[in-house]
């Protein structure tokens, strides 16, 4: 368990970073992972199976957050969510399975980094065409873009599932290109998501977890009641703060370039370590 001084820092940083996501469609997982595996959660070979549930946690307190407030503003859509959902309760089965049987990942890490690429250069296509971010395009709204989108949320929840975090680098863009709705209602409705499948991808660790031989929760499991308030208070005025400030325009570009930062990330570190 970590010193008051780990706790604080650690409590600090994960305040930031709901802070900021919940403003973007994200849990926050993408660095409240690494902040818990930077402080020593878990310890040792098996620590993704501490830090991926706590992650997992925070993370269900960031997109309530968001959702309470984009919904205020009629920024979430509950049909589009339905579409996502059974998808990604799909692939958060498969991801929460190779999180705590397998060590490796390579292909999936391969997958996900192609996954982020593509997503990135159609948004980023379609920015610089110059389509409207503040309306929703009725017309991708389809039965068949909407089976597609389906399949696509699989991978959203493998992800969730595999690495603790939302989901939100891909429901995003599904929303928005294969779905057409507009930037601020995608962000909503991905928080909307985000919820279910992280409290899937938690329970699942747990029960496989203790199933493998795990029987006793870790001790670092006390973070979570510590964390959570914190979390969602930073959720909740970060994404209010956004909502009346921060352009839909401003919203687009950091999410677009997180993407490619993300997809970066992967190349350059996770996947030339695993070569």
């Amino acid at each position: 368990m970590l010193d008051a001084v780990g706790i604080a820092a650690v409590a600090v940083l994960c305040f930031l970073v709901a802070f900021v996501y919940a403003n973007l469609g994200l849990g926050g997982g993408l660095l409240f992972v690494p902040i818990l595996l930077s402080f020593g959660v878990g310890g040792g070979e098996t620590a993704n199976l501490v830090a991926v549930p706590i992650s997992l946690a925070l993370t269900i307190a960031t997109a309530s957050a968001a959702i309470l407030t984009h919904r205020r503003k009629g920024l979430v859509d509950a049909a589009s969510a339905r579409v996502l959902i059974p998808g990604a309760f799909l692939g958060t089965l498969a991801g929460t399975a190779v999180n705590v049987f397998l060590l490796s990942r390579p292909t999936f890490l391969l997958f996900f980094t192609a996954v982020l690429l593509a997503f990135g250069v159609l948004m980023l296509r379609e920015k610089l065409r110059g389509g409207d971010e503040d309306r929703d395009h009725d017309g991708r709204y389809t039965p068949r873009r909407k089976a597609a989108a389906s399949a696509a949320s699989v991978g959203s929840g493998f992800f969730s599932g595999a690495a603790g975090v939302g989901g939100g680098l891909i429901n995003v863009p599904i929303l928005t290109v294969i779905l057409g709705r507009r930037a601020r209602k995608a962000v909503g409705t991905s928080s909307l998501v985000i919820v279910p499948v992280a409290l899937l991808g938690f329970v699942l660790t747990l029960g496989l977890n203790t199933w493998k031989g795990g029987a006793t929760l870790p001790e670092d499991f006390a973070l979570i009641p510590l964390l959570l308030p914190l979390v969602f208070l930073g959720a909740y005025l970060g994404s209010t703060i956004g909502l009346r400030r921060v352009r839909t325009r401003t919203v687009t570009l950091v999410f677009i370039a997180l993407i490619f930062v993300t997809a970066g990330k992967l190349i350059a570190v996770d996947l030339l370590r695993l070569a």
